[in-house]
């Protein structure tokens, strides 16, 4: 999918998903299919994903660029999911993370943290020793949570 095809279709269902307190985090598509990746504060159950379902299905069937999308699917992105944006990193402020990133001069390097601030700009970690790591968002090419098994 086009970025651009992308970003219309973003910018045209979060605002109608986000009335009900759900954020779109991302959009895919595969032939004709449509997934929409969901989050909920506390927590995703099936009627969400049943009622945002409910509610874009009938747009899909009326809006011009959509209409080639037979088949939609609503879940949630997973605990497994890249971080990409600023709101990625505050729904996970307070969560161990790991980053790779490049600095300006293109050398890349990694870090591992917990989230305690964020910015449109960049992510704050604290580092197990409780030293402090600003990287800019722009410089990140991988994060994850670091889940802990």
């Amino acid at each position: 999918m086009a970025v651009s095809e992308k970003n219309s279709i973003f910018e045209l269902l979060a605002p109608i998903l986000d009335i009900d307190g759900i954020e779109l985090v991302d959009v895919e598509t595969q032939l004709k299919t449509l997934r929409l990746l969901i989050h909920k504060p506390g927590g995703l159950s099936v009627s969400d994903c049943q009622a945002v379902n409910s509610v874009v299905r009938p747009i899909l069937e009326v809006h011009e660029h959509l209409a080639s999308y037979t088949q939609l699917e609503v879940a949630s992105p997973g605990l497994d999911r890249p971080l990409r944006t600023a709101a990625d990193f505050r729904r996970n402020c307070g969560r161990t993370v790991r980053i790779e990133a490049a600095s300006e001069d293109e050398k890349k390097y990694q870090v591992q943290g917990t989230v305690i601030e964020v910015s449109e700009a960049q992510v704050v970690l604290a580092e197990t020793n409780e030293d402090r790591v600003a990287i800019n968002i722009s410089d990140i090419y991988n994060a994850y949570i670091h889940l802990k098994w």
